[in-house]
């Protein structure tokens, strides 16, 4: 399998677990972070695997940080916070930062693409989110999560078709 694909794959699981999230967050609550929780740690997978095929040590660097973030956000979901939860909500707002500013970075590596802007405003959106969580924003966990996957899935979707036309053209 190309490894255009394996990104492609890991946007598509983002893009329908944000979906399946938002469409009723606020009825199911724990229904919506477990379905995050479970796009996190797959997206985290498929992602980790494209790193580990990746020849370029900084796509691979770049691809194997989401993917420990994506798996350790998704476990921490899965398993349950520590504590009463302001480890989580630190944790959370910290790699929503993080990722947010590691996909403005790729995102400016693309600014001949005309889909450019979908990366930068996916890496804007986890900024805001993590800002969000942060300051302690009465905003349901799973809205964000739900709205970062789908950031996220349209940045890996976006970067897998530049893979894949830089591969075949």
């Amino acid at each position: 399998m190309k490894n255009w694909l394996w990104w492609l794959l890991a946007g598509g699981v983002a893009l329908v677990g944000g979906v399946l999230g938002l469409i009723n967050p606020n009825a199911a609550q724990i229904t919506s972070t477990t379905i995050a929780g479970i796009a996190l740690v797959l997206m985290g997978l498929l992602q980790g695997r494209a790193a580990w095929k990746s020849s370029a040590m900084r796509e691979r660097a770049g691809a194997g940080l989401f993917a420990a973030a994506g798996l350790f956000l998704g476990l921490s979901l899965l398993m349950g916070p520590f504590g009463d939860g302001t480890l989580l909500r630190w944790l959370l707002g910290g790699l929503l930062i993080v990722g947010g500013l590691a996909k403005l970075w790729t995102g400016r590596r693309c600014q001949t693409d005309p889909l450019f802007w979908a990366v930068i405003g996916a890496g804007a959106l986890s900024v805001v989110l993590g800002l969000l969580v942060l300051s302690s924003v009465g905003l349901q966990l799973g809205m964000i999560l739900s709205l970062e996957l789908l950031g996220s899935g349209v940045a890996l979707v976006v970067m897998a078709l530049r893979l894949e036309k830089t591969a075949s053209g």
